[in-house]
């Protein structure tokens, strides 16, 4: 639950920052950025969930379902605990980055939010 309440509050912040900073393209930027890897980290997280709550109840094999997804789930936070960290040192380094896949992905569903 920590996580997605992290999650929650970086959409708030970052929500905030893209809305209200016309101006600058580099802070826009990774607003955009954080709103994508954000939402997309927050799906992730709820699908395994859900996943491993429905294949849990199998009967015989639930166990072993539920240890795979458990480990799943710990990839997925972990995976974006550390892509989170390397956009923050990207950021205060003054590069822009785009995350694997989602930017694109991102850009590709929104195409009238531009950074």
């Amino acid at each position: 639950m920590w996580a997605l309440g992290c999650v929650r509050s970086s959409l708030c912040w970052v929500a905030l920052f893209y809305f209200i900073e016309k101006r600058e393209l580099f802070v826009r930027h990774w607003a955009v950025e954080a709103i994508f890897f954000g939402a997309a980290w927050f799906l992730a997280q709820i699908v395994v969930r859900i996943l491993g709550g429905i294949f849990f109840h199998t009967p015989g094999i639930g166990s072993i379902f539920a240890l795979l997804f458990g480990v799943l789930n710990f990839i997925v936070w972990l995976s974006g605990v550390i892509l989170r960290i390397i956009g923050i040192i990207k950021a205060f380094q003054g590069q822009k980055w785009e995350y694997p896949f989602v930017s694109a992905q991102g850009r590709k569903l929104f195409p009238k939010i531009v950074a």
